[in-house]
């Protein structure tokens, strides 16, 4: 793209006041989600379900949340093996009808909230590249067409990630552990921020308090669980030990974890879990160094994850791709990269027979291999990213170190 456009949009994007780039942030989303809902609707679903399958998701979606709506309890009644938050904020679809529209209205919805957060949150920092991080995202396909073709509900569960860390880096501690506790209770990973909010109170208090605000809104979800249906609830976080029934693998969804398991490698829970443990134990040991910041070291935790856990989904390099953005504002090869990371994904969804179809698109019989280099190359990208974001402070940090 020839510098003199970037630098003419750019123009034209500061001088809109800032009081109206929310709007402008609404209509764009409005405008793009909108054209990609459509188009979907109209053409390419059918496309999509005679090629590849039907999305299988959304029928967990409405089997679960219609049950709550009839007066059905999670786990006693409604298998599922998803923490409860997850389901019921996913109940307005459903009582819209519960259709494919409906629920990518109400993912994509998501997505608007998480980028208007990043620009709420972070403009006191630098407005102009506040916004820019919040535009781009809007358009990252990893939760773009996920969330749209793909009906996938992390949506939900990023954005209140997302919203954790950013009142964490703003300052805002308390609301900030109240997030990051719904967030748990929506979906586990949320937790990996505790450890970065104790070290961020100074004061032994107000860990503390800290803390009493996850057990209390904790207790206030757990609580009716607990009292109707004890262990069933209490059963369901075996799925998050890899654990699922005697027939479940470990390993699914789309990772390099996936494609070695195809061929032949099948690793044991435990394994797994040993791994896990270790390389984020090693995770945290770097992020929670001195010198690291605080969106330096999420970074290097969920990553971490990221790589390491074999039930890894597209969908959860929204995450770390969102910390990126504040990074790829002032280098535009590592924004580049949220964007081109997609490809290898994308493509070796083609190998794997974890699918709606139950094999691979392109049955080879090495077509393995080829799945395992294109994660090869993700993995690749990824971690010559992180590399490149901790050479040099973002916009951000180097504003709160000022403020020091």
């Amino acid at each position: 793209m020839p510098q003199s456009f970037v630098q003419g949009l750019n123009s034209k994007l500061c001088s809109i006041p800032p009081e109206r780039r929310v709007f402008l942030l609404i209509a764009i989303w409005a405008l793009f989600f909108g054209t990609l809902i459509a188009l979907d609707a109209l053409f390419l679903r059918n496309f999509f379900d005679a090629t590849i399958g039907e999305v299988i998701d959304i029928s967990f979606y409405r089997e679960r949340t219609q049950g709550v709506l009839d007066g059905l309890w999670l786990y006693r009644d409604i298998q599922c093996e998803s923490p409860p938050l997850i389901v019921y904020l996913m109940l307005p679809a459903q009582m819209a009808g519960g259709s494919e529209v409906a629920y990518q209205i109400w993912f994509s919805t998501f997505i608007l909230l998480t980028s208007v957060s990043l620009y709420l949150a972070l403009r006191r920092f630098d407005d102009a590249k506040a916004f820019w991080v919040a535009l781009i995202f809007l358009f990252v396909p990893v939760s773009t067409i996920e969330t749209v073709l793909g009906i996938q509900d992390e949506a939900i569960v990023f954005y209140i990630f997302i919203l954790s860390i950013l009142l964490a880096v703003i300052g805002r501690l308390r609301w900030s552990a109240a997030a990051m506790t719904i967030g748990i209770w929506t979906k586990f990973m949320n937790g990996f921020l505790l450890p970065f909010l104790l070290k961020a109170e100074r004061t032994w208090r107000g860990r503390l308090i800290l803390l009493g605000i996850v057990t209390g809104i904790s207790l206030l979800v757990c609580l009716p669980f607990l009292i109707v249906c004890p262990e069933e609830f209490l059963s369901f976080p075996s799925y998050y030990f890899l654990k699922s029934g005697s027939a479940e693998n470990p390993t699914s969804n789309l990772n390099i974890w996936d494609f070695l398991s195809m061929g032949g490698l099948d690793i044991p829970s435990w394994f797994f879990l040993m791994l896990i443990a270790g390389v984020m134990l090693l995770a945290y040991y770097l992020a929670l160094r001195k010198d690291r910041t605080l969106l330096e070291g999420m970074l290097i935790v969920l990553v971490a994850f990221i790589l390491i856990y074999p039930r890894t989904t597209a969908t959860y390099y929204t995450l770390p791709i969102a910390l990126f953005l504040i990074w790829g504002v002032e280098n535009r090869w590592l924004g580049l990269r949220c964007f081109l990371i997609y490809v290898p994904l994308l493509l070796s969804l083609l190998f794997t027979n974890n699918n709606s179809v139950g094999e691979p698109f392109i049955d080879w019989e090495w077509g393995w291999v080829v799945g395992a280099i294109l994660q090869i190359i993700v993995i690749i990208i990824l971690v010559d990213s992180t590399r490149i974001a901790l050479r040099k402070r973002n916009f951000v940090d180097r504003a709160l170190a000022k403020g020091e």
